[in-house]
């Protein structure tokens, strides 16, 4: 009998913790739509013209350039947006400093674009 309700109790414990978890709230909420005019720009510009404004480029032509919608687009057609913010192998890191990545739900952001179609 004690076997039985430790069995229970620990059924029961189980059942709760997967109840519980189940109920948790996602890393970050994820609109419906991700455009490029309203959430991509301002993520990009926020997150990356330290190194990769118009101006910056200007002074170190050796820069990306992603300021722009067509780059940016080409460089989610190729991989190459993804890659440089996920650390991939075979793509530079971005960003470059300290080798930190953006926090999680910018990726996520950036990913749903690109994987939606990476629409303006």
């Amino acid at each position: 009998m004690k076997t039985f309700n430790y069995f229970f109790k620990a059924l029961l414990g189980v059942f709760i913790l997967s109840v519980i978890g189940c109920k948790q709230k996602p890393l970050c909420e994820l609109p419906t739509e991700v455009t490029y005019t309203q959430i991509i720009a301002p993520l990009i510009e926020a997150k990356c013209f330290m190194c990769h404004s118009q101006e910056v480029y200007k002074r170190k032509a050796s820069r990306t350039k992603i300021y722009n919608y067509a780059t940016l687009k080409e460089m989610g057609l190729n991989g190459a947006l993804l890659g440089a913010i996920t650390h991939q192998k075979g793509f530079v890191a971005m960003p470059f400093r300290k080798n930190e990545k953006i926090d999680t739900c910018s990726i996520a952001l950036i990913a749903k674009w690109v994987e939606t179609g990476m629409k303006k």
